[in-house]
């Protein structure tokens, strides 16, 4: 099933290698997907991937909270900015580790 990175969660498993940018491989076949390997998906510009099964759809309510504590975080700064994006999605996937 073809997903989004923005609706993945870790622990998704990788049904086909995410290939980034020039067809350089950023994740191969059966990797068991960590919020770390979110974070660089997104900041290599992939939008979709291929994923094994239904583990790949976040919690919504879980995700929705995890962005408003970030949201509150990253308050009066340039949202639009690649790096912020960047920061702003890492510290969403900290919060939903429970890392606050």
């Amino acid at each position: 099933m073809r997903l989004t990175v923005g609706d993945l969660r870790p622990g998704a498993v990788l049904a086909a290698p995410a290939i980034g940018p020039g067809g350089r491989q950023l994740a191969p076949v059966g990797t068991t997907l960590t919020a770390q390997h979110l974070i660089v998906l997104k900041a290599w510009g992939l939008t979709d991937v291929e994923v094994a099964g239904d583990r790949a759809i976040m919690d919504q309510q879980a995700l929705i909270a995890a962005q408003r504590v970030a949201a509150a975080r990253f308050r009066g700064q340039p949202t639009n900015h690649p790096a912020v994006r960047v920061l702003f999605t890492a510290a969403v996937a900290r919060q939903l580790r429970g890392g606050g």
